[in-house]
């Protein structure tokens, strides 16, 4: 059987078909023409719609250097369903760094969009009904904020047993409940009944290889998984699964020195960092874990205000399985590199 025309931007992509778009956005000030890049792979056969997406801000480069990779390695021919790649949402917030849009709001807070609210809100009703509303999945490809490099870590809602099982094909070490309330992207979502993961690893405007590579590999064991793609599925990593826990704030200012690495166990009252005064040494402040865990987000800025988030640790059920887990990964890293 032949897969069906797939409609978006005022175009039909016919099976068998791979291009690139251009979605109109909103003129800037300058009354210069904007556009979102829509890349499609239209397979040749029957399947599920995929959506995966990157810059959500405009500074996660890792997701835009993962769906480039994957738009250039799917082939129409042999893909079963339709993929539709964005690598940058946000492109006034790549255009414009630091600025994630001309009134300041996230875009994440904007959705499902307005088309007659502010400039956010009109990007996210352009993506909804352009782009959303289309599709049977989504993958959104996140990192840390700047100076904040995360574990890599894929995270959906607990509830949706089927939504777990991709996560777990997704092979991240470790898999993190999220509240669909926290993100009006993620209620959008669910309130159209598209399954959502969000792999979130590395940091803002840096690139990290291992990092795509996971991201990368990933989504193609969701393809495989949702019968997209041809082939087997191994499950070389067991992922954890984790309660979202807040960032701990900083205690004092001064120049952070980090005694624990990522996915490296800890207990609570452990140390695992401190902060000195850049001008003496006399002046040190000793930062503790709060609680037993993995340590899924640092810190990389070694310059810190008080009341910044420097480390972001992780709970588990089951701590003993978390860290074996997690150091089978660690072992699996050298060869993730090759």
């Amino acid at each position: 059987m032949k897969n069906a025309t797939f409609k978006v931007c005022d175009a039909n992509v016919h099976a068998g078909e791979k291009v690139t778009l251009a979605l109109p956005l909103p003129e800037q000030y300058s009354c210069s023409p904007m556009y979102m890049p829509i890349k499609v792979v239209n397979g040749k056969h029957p399947g599920p719609k995929l959506l995966v997406f990157a810059m959500l801000n405009g500074n996660e480069f890792n997701g835009l250097e993962i769906v480039n990779q994957l738009f250039d390695e799917l082939s129409a021919e042999s893909l079963h369903g339709t993929v539709v790649a964005v690598p940058a949402l946000n492109v006034y917030g790549l255009t414009h760094y630091p600025k994630v849009s001309p009134s300041g709001v996230p875009m994440a807070d904007s959705f499902p969009g307005d088309v007659q609210g502010n400039y956010s809100e009109r990007i996210a009703y352009i993506f909804t009904e352009e782009i959303l509303k289309k599709v049977d999945y989504c993958i959104e490809l996140q990192t840390g904020s700047l100076n904040h490099q995360s574990l890599p870590q894929v995270y959906c809602n607990f509830d949706n047993a089927s939504l777990r099982k991709l996560a777990k094909a997704f092979q991240a070490p470790v898999i993190t409940e999220v509240e669909t309330e926290a993100s009006t992207l993620r209620e959008t979502a669910e309130s159209l009944n598209i399954p959502l993961l969000v792999y979130e690893a590395g940091e803002a405007m840096r690139f990290d290889q291992e990092s795509i590579q996971i991201g990368f590999e990933g989504i193609q064991n969701v393809m495989k998984k949702l019968s997209m793609l041809e082939g087997d599925l191994e499950y070389k990593v067991s992922a954890v699964f984790s309660k979202d826990e807040d960032w701990l704030s900083s205690p004092s200012s001064g120049v952070l020195h980090t005694d624990v690495t990522l996915g490296e166990s800890i207990k609570k009252g452990e140390k695992i960092g401190r902060l000195s005064d850049p001008f003496s040494n006399e002046s040190v402040t000793v930062v503790k874990s709060n609680l037993d865990g993995v340590v899924v987000g640092i810190n990389r800025s070694p310059l810190i205000q008080e009341g910044e988030s420097i480390f972001k640790v992780a709970s588990f059920i089951d701590n003993q399985k978390a860290e074996a887990i997690l150091e089978e990964w660690e072992e699996l890293k050298p060869e993730i590199d090759e």
